[in-house]
């Protein structure tokens, strides 16, 4: 049986080749990528996040930042992919530019990291992005004149109901905020501020490990690093311990490498895309810190995210947004990082790669 993947995309809105928001169809037995389905047509949805209910989240990466809430709704009987888009709820992102989003763990709260220069929370009653309900801003800069000479949060992420993590890329900083679920609302001055290196712009992070043993590892845009915290959970929510900082990529590159995504590849394991080098970098994280191990060619330019999804028999499905070859890559990884199957889709200027539920694919 086919699956769907969603796929976000720079529009002409703000310079890009998409179309908006694609569904994408992908051989569930062997990971291999289709055919574009359905298209809504929005502008500059560039970054994804799954809601309750089977709703779509996304950022409009514009001048004016909006968040949106979407639902696919099936053709019955139709072939897989057949249907139409619905929108549920907008509401601007508190600032512009807007990047990256978390969907709190109790999916009525959104968290945006709004490039321009700003966080908003975004409450979604019902699952569905209604209200902009608050704007933290931080004012800083780093040593990098070109990319920061101000504030530039470029994600978010819930560490646990009571802990929003802040990434951001201007200030070389990682900032933790209380949030009270009952409310909605976060604390407007962090209760840790953690320094990056000078110049590193952390950008995307992942977790990775069990409760009390956990890890976050960092990408470094700016000076192509990974960066590993330990996550010290606790009763009134989480803090980081202190960062070990690894090289993003494992060989040498030609040029500038600016890491962008890093996710789980498996127990033990993250991969980081490292646009530039256009190699995708495994590394072995199970002592805690980084190491890389591998860097895997992608075949297409500016990796800007990634997707990892499991293979049948070991290994994983890789799904990659080649921004600027317009593509969606696929790579079938064995358990020894060795690429056994490469399949590919046009899309214009992809940026985000998200599993679709299965439920909406009939």
């Amino acid at each position: 049986m086919d699956e769907l993947l969603a796929v976000g995309s720079y529009t002409a809105a703000t310079g890009g080749r998409g179309s908006g928001v694609a569904l994408l169809v992908r051989g569930a037995a062997t990971g291999r990528l289709g055919s574009v389905r359905a298209v809504d047509p929005c502008d500059s949805p560039s970054f994804l996040a799954a809601g309750p209910a089977g709703a779509l989240h996304a950022a409009h990466e514009l001048d004016e930042g909006v968040v949106s809430t979407r639902r696919f709704e099936p053709e019955p009987g139709g072939a897989v992919g057949a249907g139409r888009w619905r929108v549920l709820g907008e509401a601007p992102s508190g600032g512009a530019s807007p990047c990256h989003l978390a969907v709190h763990p109790g999916g009525r709260l959104l968290a945006v990291a709004n490039y321009g220069g700003s966080v908003g929370l975004v409450a979604a009653p019902g699952g569905a992005a209604a209200e902009l309900v608050q704007v933290l801003a931080h004012p800083g800069s780093g040593p990098r004149a070109d990319r920061q000479e101000a504030s530039h949060p470029h994600s978010v992420t819930f560490l646990d109901p009571a802990t929003l993590l802040v990434a951001d890329l201007g200030t070389d900083e990682l900032r933790l905020h209380r949030v009270d679920p009952a409310t909605g609302r976060a604390g407007d001055e962090p209760v840790q501020r953690v320094r990056t290196p000078p110049g590193c712009g952390p950008r995307h992070v992942a977790l990775t490990g069990g409760p009390g043993a956990r890890a976050l590892h960092v990408a470094g845009e700016l000076d192509a690093t990974l960066l590993s915290l330990p996550v010290l959970d606790g009763p009134g929510g989480a803090r980081l311990g202190r960062p070990v900082v690894h090289p993003a990529l494992l060989g040498a590159a030609p040029g500038p490498v600016h890491p962008s995504e890093v996710a789980v590849l498996g127990p033990g394991r993250v991969v980081v895309a490292n646009r530039g080098a256009d190699v995708l970098t495994v590394h072995d994280v199970s002592g805690g810190a980084a190491r890389p191990v591998a860097d895997v060619p992608l075949g297409a330019g500016n990796p800007r995210h990634l997707r990892v999804l499991p293979r049948a028999g070991g290994g994983a499905h890789l799904y990659v947004s080649a921004q600027d070859s317009d593509l969606v890559v696929h790579l079938a990884l064995d358990g020894d990082l060795a690429v056994v199957d490469r399949s590919v889709a046009a899309v214009g200027s992809p940026t985000f790669v998200l599993p679709f539920p299965a439920a909406a694919a009939r």
